[in-house]
């Protein structure tokens, strides 16, 4: 996710750890083992935090600005005292560890891009039983002979999730009216904790989304999780206790199948009604023989 409020403390963590990685490189020869492991150790960790935060190169280059700040100044350090080998080396593999343990993560992309990919199917989506904004409890059975679109937010986001809402809008839009009688939107919390059925009224007044459309969900932790497993969502907590997640339109025809999913955050709103008028069009009653 490339917000500033993700950027800002990942800069800022890069620079301090890179600081003391600098202190230890202070008086270094330039083809030194010492000053090598510690350059390796500080460039394998911005690639892992790159890796781990689903950054853009573009978007990684203020950590690699606050990697080299900070090895400048931890290099420059007044009275920087000769570290032993023992000393830069132990800080140079828990660096490298460090960055492994981001790598073998699984990595939280948020597209916030213009990237965007369609995946067809023709499968019984995942099953799930959550309560909605009124506290009710709703499973995926209620919404039968509906085309639904799902998607996954959390009420605190300030990301991805207000725009979410915005570009279902806008393919709401593409639908006529008798088509929009055909169709249900659906937005499961990624945050159970925080999000309580009030919560989600609350977030559905400030989009202005229209309970006639929208049926925001939420529940237990383990129900929640459940059903982001179920549709493939990643997602994961940042150093700033929000939830990095991919941006997902599930479309499921009325019969309960999932149909087509579209990956980015910018996916064309076109693109999203024509499946879901495609997937909503009222089935032909079957020939009988005789």
């Amino acid at each position: 996710m490339s917000s500033l409020a993700v950027l800002a403390p990942l800069a800022a963590l890069t620079a301090a750890l890179n600081v003391s990685l600098g202190r230890l490189r202070a008086g270094a020869g330039r083809r030194s083992h010492r000053r090598f492991g510690l350059l390796a150790a500080s460039a394998f960790l911005v690639v892992a935090l790159r890796y781990a935060f689903g950054l853009a190169w573009s978007d990684a280059l203020p950590l690699l600005a606050a990697m080299l700040l900070g090895r400048v100044a931890g290099s420059r350090w007044p009275e920087a005292a000769e570290p032993s080998p023992l000393r830069w080396r132990t800080a140079a593999y828990a660096t490298l560890i460090a960055g492994l343990f981001l790598f073998l993560g699984e990595p939280a992309h948020a597209q916030v891009g213009n990237e965007w990919n369609r995946i067809d199917a023709n499968e019984p989506a995942p099953a799930f039983t959550l309560i909605d904004q009124n506290g009710k409890r709703v499973s995926l059975k209620d919404f039968r002979g509906k085309a639904l679109l799902v998607s996954f937010i959390y009420t605190e986001c300030k990301d991805i999730c207000p725009v979410l809402p915005q570009i279902v809008g806008r393919a709401d839009q593409w639908l006529t009216a008798e088509e929009k009688t055909r169709t249900r939107f659906v937005g499961i919390s990624l945050d159970p904790n925080r999000d309580n059925p009030a919560k989600l009224r609350a977030f559905m007044k400030q989009h202005n989304l229209s309970p006639e459309r929208w049926t925001l969900l939420t529940g237990s932790l383990k129900e929640a999780t459940q059903a982001a497993n179920g549709y493939g969502i990643v997602a994961k907590p940042d150093i700033n206790g929000d939830i990095v997640h991919n941006a997902v339109y599930i479309l499921i025809d009325p019969q309960g199948n999932l149909r087509t999913e579209f990956h980015g955050l910018f996916s064309p709103s076109e693109e999203i009604a024509k499946v879901l008028r495609e997937i909503g069009k009222p089935q032909k009653p079957a020939k009988t023989k005789g």
